[in-house]
């Protein structure tokens, strides 16, 4: 009687047990090449409808469609306070609680930023620059337009809401 509890209860408990629990890298999951996302083909349009570009230099033509009202201002400032504040300050002169931990952002009223396009500034928004990531997750196309006009107030180049 003992002899056949132990025997169930080692098959019910045995049974359980995988061989998924071994963590060398040896057995780790892996993506095949065939299981990988496949390139977009040439001429091909995407899904939202939004043009793709490879980096910020490729935007350097494009011309804000986003006329800088009052709301827009203050959407961008919103945006701003939230998303880049803590690199490159409230005012957007450098700064930010980030700083501390890393080199300092670039004040977005210097010379070289002031003389950019608006889509060289949207493109860096968009696909980040040389120590900025992308913020483009979260942000729509509208979004981004909104922030360069904002940028463009804490430059002088238009006046405050």
């Amino acid at each position: 009687m003992y002899r056949s509890a132990l025997v169930v209860a080692a098959v019910i408990f045995g049974g359980g047990c995988s061989r998924d629990w071994r963590t060398d890298m040896w057995y780790q999951p892996s993506l095949r090449p065939e299981d990988a996302p496949r390139p977009q083909p040439d001429r091909s349009v995407p899904l939202d409808g939004e043009l793709q570009y490879q980096d910020r230099e490729e935007t350097e033509e494009l011309r804000n469609p986003v006329t800088a009202t009052a709301a827009s201002l203050a959407h961008g400032k919103t945006l701003f306070i939230s998303r880049c504040a803590p690199c490159h300050g409230v005012e957007g002169h450098g700064g930010g609680p980030v700083s501390k931990f890393f080199p300092a952002a670039p004040d977005l009223a210097y010379v070289t930023v002031r003389a950019r396009t608006d889509g060289f500034i949207w493109g860096t928004i968009t696909y980040g620059g040389k120590a900025m990531p992308s913020q483009r997750e979260g942000l729509s196309e509208r979004d981004r337009w909104d922030l360069v006009n904002h940028v463009r107030t804490i430059q002088g180049r238009l006046p405050r809401p």
